[in-house]
């Protein structure tokens, strides 16, 4: 039975809703379709975790190296230095060149242009990127942009329309 559907066919519907409904694969996983909130959430987690082994890793590798009397100025410039770096390049080069992070790869999820399903730019995925941290940090913004990714069709946060963007299921 299976062996003869092809690429339109409702597998669904072929299987009937008493066969085996495990096997059916849901329309939000299918390629294209909008990355559920949920798969999102736990991306974001994934690279908070590498985020903070990155940049705190090696820090405290740096204090643990240098004498107490000049730990503080050297670890002060360090960390100056490394957290903007990785905070400027770790997501938005990701997005910009294999359309996600590591937590959006895992979990089969990519960064397009809402357009024509490209890969956005570096600028793009930078302001995508930049503005997504200002509505973390401010309250007011993290409700909104919930509540315009709850809302939206494409599942599309405030950060994602601002440079029209949008986070779908990617081919396995």
């Amino acid at each position: 039975m299976i062996g003869r559907l092809s690429s339109g066919d409702d597998l669904a519907a072929d299987l009937g809703s008493s066969s085996l409904p495990w096997m059916v694969a849901s329309s939000r996983s299918l390629p294209g379709s909008p990355g559920d909130v949920m798969r999102r959430c736990v991306a974001v987690s994934i690279d908070l975790v590498i985020a903070v082994s990155v940049v705190l890793g090696p820090l405290i590798a740096l204090d643990r190296l240098l004498p107490d009397s000049s730990a503080d100025g050297v670890w002060l410039v360090a960390a100056a230095m490394w957290a903007p770096a990785f905070l400027l390049l770790y997501s938005p080069l990701s997005v910009s060149r294999w359309g996600g992070t590591v937590g959006k790869r895992l979990l089969h999820m990519e960064v397009v242009r809402d357009a024509d399903g490209g890969r956005l730019s570096y600028g793009a995925a930078l302001v995508r990127h930049l503005s997504n941290l200002v509505m973390v940090a401010v309250p007011v913004f993290v409700v909104a942009n919930a509540t315009a990714a709850g809302l939206s069709s494409k599942r599309q946060g405030l950060h994602d329309r601002l440079v029209a963007s949008r986070v779908v299921m990617r081919g396995r």
